[in-house]
C-alpha cells in the first residue's frame, strides 16, 4: 500500500472484516475469506477523515464517512462494493462525526467542521436541520452522551471542550464548557440536566487544556468526560458537575502539537470487558517527529500505569531519515484504534490498530496454555518480549489470566 496512510480503522461486529479509511479517497473493506477491495464511482473525491458504523442494523450493512470534500456519505457494504446512498454537503471540512447509539437516540449525526460549527445532519429527512454555535476555531471531536441521547460533547482547537443540549435554540444549545481549572464544578443540579440555576457554566474564558484539544470521549455509564490535549494531557472530568478531577496519567503520555488537523482520541474499554470497578483506557503515543508504536493502558479513575503495548520491530530514527521516510508514513505512527470482543477467531478479545505505513495490526488474546505468567516492569522488558507485549493485559481486570500474542 505505497504512498498510502491509515487514518482510521472500525471492526464490524459479527462480520469477519475490517473497514479502514486513509489518505485515500475511498473506504477499504478488508475481509480475509472474500479479499474484497471496492471503489464505487459516487465515492469521495478527496481523503477521509472519519469512519462509524450505524448502529442499529442487526447486522452491520451501512457505514458514514467524512472527507476532505467537504461531504459526509452514507453508505451501503455489498458484496461487491460499498454504494454510496445519501450524501450531506457540508460547505466545510469535517473533521469527526458522531451517530448516538442510544435506543432513544434523535438519529441526528453530529459533525464537526473547519468552521467552527457543529452541523447537525437528520438521517430521517436526509437535511441538515442545524448548526450549533460555540467554538471559535475548528472542531476536531465529538461524541454523544451515552446516557442522554439529546447531549453531545465536543473537543475544537480552541482549546476549549463544550457540553451541548439540542434541545435547546440557538448559542443557549451551549450548556456547559469544561475549565481545568475548575476542580469544585458546578454545586448546583446536574449542568447537563440543563437545569444549573445559582451558577454559570458556560463561559468563553474556561479552557480545558494548555492547547488544542483533539479528542473527547465519555465514560461507558456517562459519569465521565476525558479530554485530550496537545499539551501531551488527558483530562477526567466529572459529567455531574463539569469538575477536573485532577487525575494525572504520568509523564510517558505524549499527544504532541501538530500542524495537521486530526481527531486523536482515547479508545475507551465497555464495562462489560473489564472488572467491575475500574475504568480503563488505551491511549496511542503521538510524537510527531518520532513515534515509537506506543499504546499505553491506564485505568480512568486514578491514572494508574497498566501496560505499554508496543510494536515490534520498528525501523530506527536514523534509518528513516536516511530512507527519507517521515515519521508519518512509519510503522509507529498510529492513527486509530478499535475494539472487538470475541473478534474473527473466536478465541478472545481483538484489538485493530491502524499505522501511518498503511498496516493495520491485530493484538489478539487467547487462553494461555499453561505457559507462566510473567509481566514486564520497564520498558527494556517489554521491549524484549516484542511478540508478548500484550500478555496479561487483562490481569486483575476480568478476574482470569489471558496471554497475548
Amino acid at each position: 500500500m505505497d504512498d498510502i496512510w491509515c487514518r482510521g480503522v472500525l471492526t464490524l461486529p459479527f462480520v469477519y472484516g475490517t473497514l479502514t479509511t486513509g489518505a485515500q479517497s475511498f473506504c477499504i473493506f478488508t475481509n480475509p475469506r472474500l479479499g474484497l477491495i471496492a471503489r464505487h464511482e459516487l465515492a469521495h473525491t478527496h481523503s477521509l477523515t472519519s469512519i462509524s458504523i450505524y448502529p442499529f442494523d442487526p447486522t452491520p450493512s451501512t457505514v458514514l464517512t467524512t472527507s476532505r470534500d467537504n461531504t459526509l456519505k452514507l453508505s451501503a457494504i455489498g458484496n461487491a462494493e460499498i454504494t454510496p446512498a445519501h450524501t450531506f454537503n457540508l460547505h466545510a471540512t469535517p473533521y469527526c462525526h458522531s451517530l448516538s447509539s442510544h435506543s432513544a437516540s434523535t438519529l441526528l449525526i453530529a459533525a464537526g467542521t473547519s468552521e467552527r460549527t457543529i452541523r447537525l445532519l437528520d438521517l430521517r429527512s436526509g437535511l441538515a436541520t442545524h448548526t450549533l454555535l460555540g467554538h471559535d476555531s475548528a472542531v476536531l471531536s465529538l461524541e454523544w452522551a451515552p446516557h442522554r441521547p439529546y447531549i453531545l460533547a465536543s473537543a475544537s482547537t480552541d482549546n476549549r471542550a463544550i457540553i451541548f443540549d439540542i434541545r435547546k435554540a440557538g448559542t443557549s444549545s451551549a450548556i456547559g464548557s469544561l475549565d481545568m481549572d475548575n476542580t469544585a464544578g458546578v454545586s448546583a443540579q446536574s449542568w447537563t440536566s440543563g437545569s444549573v440555576a445559582k451558577y454559570h457554566a458556560f463561559t468563553r474564558h474556561g479552557r480545558a487544556h494548555n492547547g488544542a484539544l483533539t479528542g473527547v470521549r465519555w465514560t461507558s455509564n456517562g459519569s465521565h468526560l476525558i479530554t485530550a490535549g496537545q499539551d501531551s494531557r488527558l483530562r477526567v472530568w466529572d459529567a455531574t458537575t463539569g469538575a477536573n478531577t485532577l487525575v494525572h496519567f504520568g509523564p510517558r503520555l505524549r499527544n504532541d502539537a501538530s500542524t495537521h488537523l486530526t481527531e486523536r482520541a482515547p479508545l475507551i474499554l465497555p464495562s462489560s470487558l473489564v472488572e467491575s470497578g475500574h475504568e480503563i483506557l488505551l491511549w496511542p503515543n503521538f510524537n510527531d517527529q518520532e513515534d515509537r508504536g506506543e499504546i499505553l493502558m491506564f485505568e480512568i479513575r486514578d491514572g494508574t500505569f497498566i501496560k505499554t503495548l508496543k510494536v515490534p520491530g520498528l525501523m530506527s530514527t536514523t534509518r528513516k531519515q536516511r530512507m527519507g521516510k517521515t515519521s508519518a508514513l512509519s510503522a509507529g505512527r498510529i492513527n486509530g484504534l478499535a475494539w472487538r470482543g470475541n473478534g474473527g477467531s473466536g478465541e478472545g478479545l481483538e484489538l485493530f490498530s491502524a499505522h501511518g505505513d498503511g498496516t493495520i495490526r491485530t493484538w489478539a488474546s487467547r487462553v494461555p496454555e499453561g505457559e507462566p505468567d510473567t509481566e514486564g516492569h520497564d520498558e527494556l522488558d517489554t521491549r524484549k518480549r516484542k511478540r508478548d507485549v500484550l500478555e496479561e493485559i487483562y490481569e486483575g481486570l476480568t478476574g482470569s489470566s489471558v496471554t497475548f500474542t
